[in-house]
């Protein structure tokens, strides 16, 4: 935060003069763009405020919140303006700008990835606003800021708002990732009260069910990109240091990594056919709040030391040329990967290989995007220095990684097809022997055998001809004689049903891998984009899948089918979410121009770290955007400033 120590002098001064005793005000609810409590504002002069946040809107989308207390209740004023702001729900466009008369204090407070650089907001303070407040024109102060931003050359409105919606309850937003000295307050404190008799005690007494719906969302998807990121990172630090240099690591994002599954285990239970009253809807909002901060706080205690292991500004030339050796490799392996893409097209059918369609156009960019930045940062490195080139690096670090999933995801999508080409006749033999088996059982089982007999028909027609479809033909097969074995249980009174699931308990895990790996891909290397809905769906599928293996094979077998439908809706949800991205401009910062779609897109980039050379955790950032790191979501939060006037 940007220290104000010319004011040093000053500042003595109107602190005299601003002592008193004054009403205090803590942090509340903003209902309205213009709050006046300290009654500073006349008519005309709210006219002149409201006039200037109309403008801003309309020039670069931002909503202006204003509002005067006279004290701001012993917090200073960043902390009063952020606690206020998350209060009101204030997203990566809003802005609130706070001021305590008495006290003669003032805060402002932006969303981390506010598409205005930290400089360019503490420009508009310093220079704008601040005299206006030393002059006590309050009116005046709120007009200069907003003309301020309403100027600015911060990153066009709208790159960072995915689908339209930052930071709505199931939509989806790009996480920020600034990394603090200490963490922030949370904006309710969890209150025990008295025991009721019909419902769970209530954690969150002044906080509308809405508000709580709200939270958890975004607290799922922040400890979700937090896990995956974290992953990335604990990968390339595996790999430069072995397995045992980061085995705590492992164990903290592994126990975080349960909590998060836990959370989402919560949100598909609210998610699903069966509605619960509004009190236990509550409990379940505070149990994935809970799971969520847990999981943040234990992978942030272990940032301070995973750093310090990866020190990559040490060696940075080290790093970058290592990077440069990974990209040479991945570039050198496209080639195959096309022919493995070319080869997979002939031979089966559009919906056989559509959930990889896009991998080789993906991994491109992402790797056009890749040599760009691995540039930029040897660039750097005899420019602005290894603060700057590391931000570079792990950008390029994660592009790569990123196009090695998307590439490796062809021939392992062969490889499924060959297997599932393989088991089709021994499922479509043992669907026959249990029409045969209904058949002799009478006709009280003849309309389960009619629609198992045309379910079969069109498997069967799905590997018939040049380009087959064998995991649509697998999956019909599956569905086909789970209906009939349901059947023919109920029939025989669970005779030799156990039989029957084992038989088809192999084929249904193979669909339902296939679709969780091709979902988990989809969101992996799209996750810019993809909002709680789907992520949802896809930790659910990965949770039934795990539990497909366990000993009855009756219940693994619903285990199995049960993750293949919902591997299939978290895929549909996902790319529902990508289809309404937009995507940002083209270049960040000067210099070599990325390709900052395929960055954000990929999650890869957000706007962590603001303003042209800012040095972030780990390292400076370019035009606003700078890559994860390990570590949870709980330190990303709100930035701006504030001081006495």
């Amino acid at each position: 935060m940007r220290k104000l120590s010319l004011l040093g002098a000053v500042l003595a001064v109107l602190a005299v003069t601003g002592a008193g005793t004054a009403p205090a005000e803590p942090p509340f609810r903003l209902a309205d763009r213009v709050t006046d409590r300290a009654g500073v504002l006349d008519p005309t002069a709210t006219a002149q405020v409201r006039e200037a946040t109309a403008r801003l809107a309309e020039r670069r989308g931002y909503d202006l919140f204003v509002v005067f207390v006279d004290s701001f209740d012993g917090l200073d004023g960043q902390e009063w303006a952020d606690d206020a702001a998350e209060r009101s729900q204030l997203g990566v466009e809003d802005v609130l700008f706070a001021v305590a008369v008495d006290d003669r204090a003032y805060g402002l407070s932006v969303a981390d990835d506010f598409p205005e650089s930290e400089t360019r907001v503490d420009d508009v303070r310093s220079q704008d606003v601040e005299p206006r407040l030393r002059e006590d024109d309050w009116a005046g102060a709120a007009v200069a800021l907003a003309e301020g931003l309403g100027t600015g050359g911060g990153v066009p409105v709208g790159v960072l708002a995915i689908g339209g919606a930052a930071l709505v309850g199931g939509g989806a937003y790009l996480v920020a990732r600034r990394r603090r000295a200490a963490r922030e307050k949370p904006t309710t404190a969890p209150v025990a009260p008295g025991p009721a008799p019909d419902a769970p005690p209530d954690e969150f007494p002044g906080v509308s069910t809405a508000d709580l719906a709200y939270r958890a969302s975004a607290a799922l998807i922040a400890i979700d990109e937090a896990v995956r990121t974290s992953e990335q990172e604990l990968a390339a630090a595996k790999g430069h240091f072995g397995e045992e240099a980061v085995a705590g690591f492992t164990a903290a994002l592994e126990q975080s990594r349960a909590d998060m599954l836990a959370a989402f285990e919560v949100r598909q239970r609210l998610d699903d056919d069966e509605p619960e009253d509004e009190p236990t809807q509550r409990a379940m909002y505070g149990e994935i709040l809970r799971a969520c901060t847990r999981a943040d706080e234990r992978l942030d205690a272990q940032v301070e030391a995973f750093d310090q292991l990866r020190d990559l500004e040490a060696k940075a030339p080290e790093y970058v040329a290592g990077l440069a050796e990974r990209l040479a490799a991945v570039t050198a392996d496209l080639p195959r990967a096309e022919a493995a893409w070319t080869a997979l097209r002939a031979r089966y059918a559009d919906a056989a290989t559509a959930p990889v369609a896009g991998n080789l156009d993906r991994a491109r960019a992402l790797l056009i995007a890749a040599e760009t930045e691995v540039a930029q940062a040897r660039a750097e490195l005899t420019g602005a220095g290894p603060t700057v080139a590391v931000v570079s690096g792990r950008a390029a670090e994660d592009a790569i990684t990123q196009a090695r999933t998307l590439l490796d995801g062809i021939p392992r999508r062969d490889a499924e097809l060959t297997e599932a080409t393989a088991q089709v006749p021994a499922a479509a033999a043992e669907l026959d022997q249990d029409l045969a088996e209904a058949r002799a059982m009478g006709p009280d089982l003849a309309p389960a055998a009619a629609r198992a007999e045309a379910a079969a028909a069109t498997a069967r027609s799905a590997v018939d001809g040049d380009r087959p479809d064998p995991i649509t033909a697998l999956r019909l097969l599956d569905e086909a004689g789970a209906a009939l074995d349901q059947a023919l249980a109920e029939a025989k009174a669970d005779r030799d049903r156990d039989r029957h699931a084992a038989a088809a308990l192999e084929q249904a895990r193979l669909t339902a891998r296939s679709a969780v790996s091709a979902a988990e891909d989809f969101i992996a290397t799209r996750r810019g984009a993809v909002g709680s809905r789907a992520r949802t769906r896809l930790s659910e599928a990965q949770r039934h899948l795990a539990l497909a293996g366990g000993g009855d094979p009756v219940a693994a077998l619903a285990e199995a089918q049960r993750a293949d439908s919902l591997a299939q809706e978290a895929l549909r949800l996902a790319r529902d979410d990508v289809a309404g991205w937009r995507e940002p401009g083209p270049t960040v910062g000067g210099g070599l121009a990325a390709d900052l779609g395929s960055l954000v897109l990929g999650g890869i980039l957000s706007g962590a770290v603001r303003g042209a050379g800012r040095p972030g955790r780990s390292g400076g950032s370019r035009g606003g955007f700078s890559p994860g790191s390990f570590g949870g979501s709980g330190t990303r939060g709100r930035r701006g400033g504030g001081g006495r006037f």
